[in-house]
């Protein structure tokens, strides 16, 4: 299962998820269709969690809520 949430701080939110509650960078790319994009998760775990963050000018920002 994949949960995926925008973010207006890409780098930060996955540091959080890699340090503080350990999980894995399993994949992550860069404006693709206009976007950036990380994907984490547990490499054993049926689930992960992607975060996008839009290149383009104009996209609504996002509040703390997209934790």
């Amino acid at each position: 299962m994949r949960v995926a949430r925008p973010t207006d701080n890409l780098a930060a939110i996955a540091e959080m998820y890699a340090k503080g509650l350990g999980f894995t960078v399993l994949s992550q790319f860069q404006d693709h269709e206009g976007f950036d994009d990380v994907i984490l998760g547990h490499p054993h775990h049926p689930y992960h969690r992607q975060k996008k963050q839009s290149c383009a000018i104009g996209w609504p920002s996002c509040s703390s809520s997209c934790f």
